[in-house]
């Protein structure tokens, strides 16, 4: 099969199937390059070859000659720029206006002993929100501090009251931890509920409407449920934390949705399975190597000791790589999974964050934030808000005017109902 496509302005191709899979794995075909193949009788944009949701294909942009080197028809159809397309978060966030911010946020914060602590949440979210952009218009972060406030003082005084009872005596704190444990979901509830209606888009707010019986279940029983299966479950587990926040979310009266499979969050655990599991292997054996020197020299402390100390060096230098690429695999993999299988009604997004470039980002920015003691943690800050918006696309299927539009019907109710008696925030960064 021989595909073509557009870059530049320009047709290119033809290339075949392999050569065409190379293109779009490289990032040289993304989601909203043009193609064409035999067959097809328009120009469509990547994102849309095999979705069955498309309602129908977009206008024709050009076809190509009968050969490869043939001449190109002419249009005569919409313009491009009438084609539905994915959308780009823009981020103009700069170090410099955010470095100001979190020097005062640090400062007042130590001068007041916490108490200011609210104030600098809000004031750099809202540099954040106020700095993101989609189709042109910023998203607004519009908390109270004092409403933080009054949910710090709730968590710090929780666990003062906690740190006092291990203090008289352990028997209390084992009286104490179940309640803790009872109330956590709650607290995440709440968190989750205070954040999504302080959030907005184009004058809309998003809202949040999970139970506490939900989050009980999600975040507690099934975490604590995974280690009896030999952590068989935690992917489940995962992915179900991961439907709970995003079906119970809304913008607007428009509902977000989650179709991810259970069977790609095992295949990415796998995958981290096998570069976390040399190193686990070699763990094994060089355990087993020490407690077989210490049966053999018992009583010889200087030789356990220096076995113990090369074990423990080896380990180092085969386990951390092994791992930190495993972490981050992961993390860069759920990132893309978690998007790629979420909807906020008919539209949806497309994420394609890779673990090499997440690798890269940390460690540049752990490197600039340690040898500066800190200081570069606002330029750290902003390339990394910047590499996550920039590793996920929005893909509306419709008109966003008449979108939110319709995701602003009946929302007065639905408004009235989030804000109940105890509108305060209760997490910290939840």
């Amino acid at each position: 099969m021989q595909w073509f496509y557009a870059s530049d302005g320009q047709q290119r191709g033809p290339v075949s199937d392999v050569e065409f899979e190379k293109l779009v794995r490289d990032g040289i075909i993304r989601s909203d390059t043009l193609v064409w193949r035999a067959g097809m009788p328009n120009w469509v944009p990547h994102w849309q070859l095999g979705d069955g949701s498309a309602e129908a294909p977009p206008p024709p942009l050009a076809s190509p000659g009968e050969s490869a080197s043939g001449p190109t028809q002419a249009s005569t159809a919409a313009p491009i720029n009438e084609i539905i397309q994915p959308v780009s978060f823009e981020f103009s966030g700069q170090t410099a206006e955010f470095f100001k911010i979190w020097i005062v946020n640090i400062l007042l914060t130590i001068v007041t002993l916490g108490i200011y602590a609210a104030w600098a949440k809000v004031r750099t979210r809202r540099y954040i929100y106020s700095n993101t952009q989609l189709l042109g218009h910023a998203f607004e972060y519009l908390a109270d501090p004092k409403k933080i406030l009054i949910g710090n003082l709730i968590v710090v005084g929780v666990f003062l009251l906690y740190s006092l009872t291990s203090a008289i005596s352990p028997n209390v704190t084992l009286a104490v931890m179940p309640l803790l444990l009872v109330a956590m979901p709650w607290f995440i509830v709440r968190a989750l509920i205070f954040n999504a209606r302080y959030s907005a888009w184009r004058g809309l707010r998003f809202y949040f409407r999970g139970t506490y019986l939900g989050a009980a279940v999600v975040f507690i029983l099934l975490p604590m449920a995974a280690p009896f299966t030999g952590g068989l479950l935690y992917p489940f587990v995962v992915r179900q934390q991961k439907e709970f926040l995003m079906v119970n979310h809304s913008f607007g009266s428009t509902e977000f949705l989650f179709n991810g499979k259970i069977g790609e969050v095992y295949k990415i655990y796998g995958v981290a399975l096998l570069l976390f599991l040399p190193a686990v292997i070699f763990y094994a054996v060089i355990l087993g190597m020490m407690l077989s020197g210490m049966i053999q020299n018992r009583g010889h402390g200087p030789i356990e000791l220096t076995t113990g100390m090369m074990a423990l060096g080896v380990l180092a230098l085969v386990a951390f790589p092994l791992a930190f690429a495993g972490t981050f695999y992961l993390r860069s993999r759920m990132f893309n999974f978690t998007w790629n299988n979420t909807r906020l009604g008919r539209n949806r997004f497309e994420a394609w964050m890779r673990a090499r470039d997440l690798i890269w980002l940390q460690f540049s920015n752990s490197f600039m934030i340690l040898i500066t003691l800190g200081l570069m943690y606002p330029w750290a800050a902003m390339r990394m808000v910047r590499f996550r918006l920039s590793c996920v696309q929005f893909v509306p299927n419709t008109n966003m005017d008449t979108f939110v539009a319709g995701a602003q019907s009946n929302v007065g109710a639905l408004g009235e109902s989030a804000a109940d008696f105890l509108d305060i925030d209760l997490g910290f960064g939840v």
